[in-house]
């Protein structure tokens, strides 16, 4: 026996539940159509107690990112409070996660073709690049809140570099920003201290008792980068520099046959010394070392193409 599951709002929308579609500590995520329209897909996040915030972060969003940027961060059209929980009424996408990316890896034994990890890591650089110039920390940084966007149109080998055209369509959007901090709410040079708890993302200075600020968001960057390239969470261990100083990297090595050069500066820059107030220069040389990593050969636009083509096939078609 087939039960259909119709929640209604305070003003009267009626929201036809379809199925779980995901759920945590706090809140559970469900997808529905509005008002019985199969093409008006939406995603219903129920969390208790009511959790007014990440509205408050998704209207923020809308305020300071405009154009085709916009589409990297997700969208929550309302909420409906009530005394006991909220409704997040948000944009469905039905692409699955980049955790999901890994894990189709992980099945087979293998890990993410390191072109494939470069340009999501310039994608990640990006976002997080955009996030923080407009004074957004994010806070919670992880695969799971990494949904994939695909394109509408077939890529070509313009426009990646200033992610115009088809390219501008394809990539990641961040979701959840129950934990997101609003900077413009703090006065200038304001640094915080506490603990996330998140197991694998907790940056250095979490770890370690210290303030942070963005620091936040680039440990989360870089456990991301690290669950794609070794389909495990980022441990770290504090290593002897050749100043006589000392480095935080990743316990696990490169293998031999990746670009190492270009990942242990990735790592070394991202996990030690991180600029606390304005990272735009640091996450952009990055974010170009990638890039260029990419365009200096033909065949890595090609490779990368068909690999996109290859996960879109094989993910939304399970």
């Amino acid at each position: 026996m087939v039960v259909a599951l119709v929640m209604t709002s305070k003003g009267g929308m009626k929201y036809h539940i379809k199925g779980c579609a995901g759920q945590g500590g706090f809140a559970q995520v469900y997808k529905a159509n509005v008002n019985s329209d199969p093409d008006d897909v939406v995603a219903i996040k129920i969390q208790k107690p009511a959790f007014p915030w990440e509205f408050y972060m998704y209207r923020q969003l809308d305020l300071r990112i405009s154009g085709r940027e916009r589409s990297s961060y997700g969208f929550a059209h309302r909420i409906h409070l009530y005394s006991d929980c909220s409704i997040l009424i948000c944009d469905y996408l039905a692409n699955g996660t980049l955790q999901d990316v890994i894990n189709s890896y992980l099945v087979i034994g293998k890990s993410m073709e390191e072109v494939l990890c470069v340009y999501y890591t310039t994608e990640m650089l990006h976002m997080i690049e955009t996030l923080h110039n407009v004074g957004l920390i994010h806070g919670d940084f992880k695969p799971d809140n990494l949904l994939v966007r695909y394109s509408r149109g077939n890529l070509t080998e313009d426009g990646f570099l200033d992610r115009s055209g088809s390219w501008g369509d394809q990539g990641l959007c961040l979701v959840d920003w129950g934990r997101g901090i609003d900077l413009h709410l703090f006065p200038d040079q304001t640094i915080f201290k506490g603990d996330c708890r998140t197991s694998g993302f907790r940056c250095i200075e979490m770890q370690e008792d210290k303030p942070w600020k963005f620091q936040v968001d680039a440990y989360g960057l870089c456990g991301v980068v690290h669950t794609m390239l070794h389909n495990c969470y980022m441990e770290t261990v504090k290593k002897e520099s050749s100043d006589g100083g000392s480095v935080y990297l990743p316990k696990l090595p490169f293998k031999r046959y990746w670009k190492a050069d270009l990942w242990k500066t990735f790592f070394t820059k991202m996990l030690n010394n991180y600029p606390c107030h304005d990272d735009r220069k640091l996450l952009q040389e990055l974010k170009k070392s990638f890039q260029d990593y990419i365009v200096s050969d033909p065949q890595r636009i090609k490779k990368l193409k068909e690999l996109l083509a290859k996960q879109r096939v094989s993910l939304c078609s399970a």
